[in-house]
């Protein structure tokens, strides 16, 4: 029997009572293979329930930074308490404890902070003491003590971050879908499914949009050489094995994807004898705005950048207030291949801007890396050139 697994719940997997005892059902099979689980788990209130997220958080009106994580930890620390007490009543000796418990230390951003380290001591303990230990997600403690979150994808961060620390045998991730796909199948209908896929793959399309395991947690995976299993919450089998080294599968693209609505920012100036200080002024005041920006394109007197449709007033009122001027397009969004063993192969973005090109999509911007090809389209053409690109290098 082997010593220690790390297994992760979604919401999604908690939400309703027949969904957690499903949940329960599952924890309590795989125990069957391990001495010890530490089971991870995400808030299992939805909107409308007394103790989901949005409803505490509507409890206060303008909450200070460090409350509003109190807030937000707060249904994670429900679905580990009420978890625990299944699992007791199935005769499994388990306690649920809050991440910070769990030595999650984070940096001092309250809300979307980033993980520095996991001090195991008390999980340990409490291991020695349960058969089961189940940890609240998605949550922490800063480095000036006080409760914080890891925003999007915090507790997939936990579980792998847990796992690492640890050096359990098995990180599993139980998802209610039936396998990991080469594409979103709701938006390209002939997508693949994945029965292996590397950690560094995984982590670049989830960069580029994908919804399968948050960017992060793919990372700590592949730097610490853990193999994950995607289990499927409805059989219990597994769908996909995420490996912490490269795949060779004679495809070198895995997937390809889109990230969120996007607008594209074109900024211009006369002043071509000063383009570095106009830059560096421009991009630093829509980052001190708090606005992340995307796919820059840098030219002698011009530069294209893009930012989350969300965003497109702030970064208007910014530039537009500061005398920079500038032009947007706007709904957009990036369309992405991804798949580290395209490096130094030839002719891969000749087949993408053909392959749009075929299917009558306008790239308007373009970026790629080692890893990834990307093209901004007109949002109306996203899914077309999704499927576009999946027939070009996916189907054939």
């Amino acid at each position: 029997m082997n010593d220690l697994c790390v297994i992760k719940f979604g919401g999604t997997c908690l939400s309703i009572a027949e969904d957690r005892q499903r949940s329960v059902d599952l924890c309590i099979s795989e125990l069957a293979s391990y001495r010890k689980a530490v089971v991870v788990v995400s808030a299992m209130g939805r909107k409308g329930d007394p103790y989901s997220t949005d409803t505490l958080l509507e409890l206060v009106s303008a909450p200070i930074p460090h409350e509003r994580s109190c807030l937000m930890a707060c249904g994670e620390v429900i679905s580990a308490a009420v978890f625990a007490d299944m699992l007791r009543q199935r005769g499994i000796a388990a306690s649920a404890i809050t991440g910070w418990n769990a030595g999650l230390r984070t940096d001092e951003q309250h809300c979307g902070a980033d993980l520095e380290l996991v001090e195991k001591e008390y999980l340990n303990a409490s291991l020695k003491e349960n058969d089961c230990v189940v940890v609240a997600g998605f949550q922490g403690m800063s480095s000036n003590r006080t409760i914080s979150t890891l925003g999007r994808g915090g507790s997939d961060i936990t579980a792998t971050a847990i796992a690492a620390a640890l050096g359990a045998g098995e990180l599993m991730l139980f998802k209610k879908i039936d396998s990991v796909y080469t594409a979103d199948p709701q938006s390209v209908p002939r997508a693949l499914k994945v029965d292996r896929i590397s950690a560094e793959d995984l982590r670049q399309l989830a960069w580029q949009g994908a919804e399968i395991v948050h960017p992060r947690a793919s990372e700590i995976a592949g730097d610490a050489g853990i193999r994950i299993s995607v289990k499927s919450h409805r059989t219990g089998e597994k769908v996909t094995e995420i490996e912490p080294f490269f795949i060779r599968s004679g495809r070198y693209i895995t997937g390809v994807a889109s990230g969120s609505d996007a607008v594209q920012f074109r900024i211009s100036t006369e002043e071509s004898d000063s383009m570095h200080e106009f830059y560096s002024r421009a991009f630093g005041l829509v980052a001190a705005a708090g606005v992340s920006m995307d796919m820059f394109s840098v030219f002698s007197a011009a530069a294209m950048f893009t930012v989350s449709l969300e965003d497109e007033k702030v970064v208007s009122e910014v530039l537009g207030g500061n005398g920079i001027v500038f032009e947007t397009v706007s709904p957009c969004a990036k369309v992405s291949i991804v798949g580290a063993g395209m490096h130094g192969i030839q002719g891969v973005m000749a087949r993408f801007s053909s392959a749009l090109d075929r299917a009558g999509i306008d790239m308007l911007q373009t970026v790629d890396s080692h890893a990834t090809i990307s093209a901004l389209v007109h949002l109306r053409k996203r899914d077309e050139a999704l499927r576009a690109l999946h027939r070009e290098f996916l189907e054939q």
